[in-house]
């Protein structure tokens, strides 16, 4: 039995890498369409290509080595706008909008940090259609730092199933910083995932 389920987990962590790999070939292939470009545009497809690859490395080097790092001091909104920056070159018909405000420092995973914020804005995408907006926010109150999703979809459970690693692996992600993960999706239209995580240097129980 444990085999069985050893194996269930084994493909359940290709499928995530494949997943994963998929998001930023596709991304990084359409930075790379043809057409006039200005000066700033094509220097921010460069800036958005070197943050892509180093992503990218980081999810092949956790791979390769089988070995997850230590949670480190990270800027929490640097990493909103690079994850969202990427996301819109592999989902350029889409309406993202972000707003990140303040010092946003906290001791997380980065690499799996990205991943998970991937995952949610890639449900809110599906969510909202091709019509719809995507509204991606970051900010610090007290001794927390919250990060939050919200579409203008259907709400959740109305879409089909979605192919990345789940809103329960995101939740992982989050606690393993002591954090919590919180999902607001009424009746109506609209569904909103927030991510409440300590800051840096803060005393959290274990």
């Amino acid at each position: 039995m444990s085999g069985v389920m050893g194996g269930e987990q084994e493909r359940d962590r290709l499928r995530l890498l494949l997943h994963d790999l998929r998001h930023y070939v596709a991304a990084g292939l359409l930075l790379y369409d043809e057409g006039e470009l200005t000066d700033d545009e094509l220097r921010s497809r460069l800036r958005t290509g070197q943050r892509l690859f180093h992503q990218l490395s980081a999810v092949v080097d956790r791979e390769a080595t089988g070995v997850d790092p230590p949670p480190m001091p990270i800027d929490v909104g640097e990493l909103v706008e690079d994850c969202v920056s990427i996301f819109r070159h592999g989902h350029p018909g889409l309406d993202v909008q972000t707003s990140v405000c303040g010092e946003l420092a906290c001791q997380i995973d980065r690499e799996a940090l990205h991943r998970a914020l991937t995952n949610v804005v890639e449900n809110a995408a599906r969510a909202a259609g091709d019509r719809g907006r995507v509204t991606v926010q970051a900010w610090s109150d007290t001794d927390v730092v919250l990060v939050e999703v919200t579409d203008d979809g259907r709400g959740f459970g109305q879409i089909p199933h979605a192919s990345g690693h789940g809103l329960q692996t995101v939740n992982e992600v989050v606690r393993s910083a002591h954090g919590t993960l919180e999902i607001r999706s009424g009746p109506d239209a609209g569904t909103r995932v927030r991510l409440v995580i300590p800051m840096a240097g803060q005393e959290v129980g274990r």
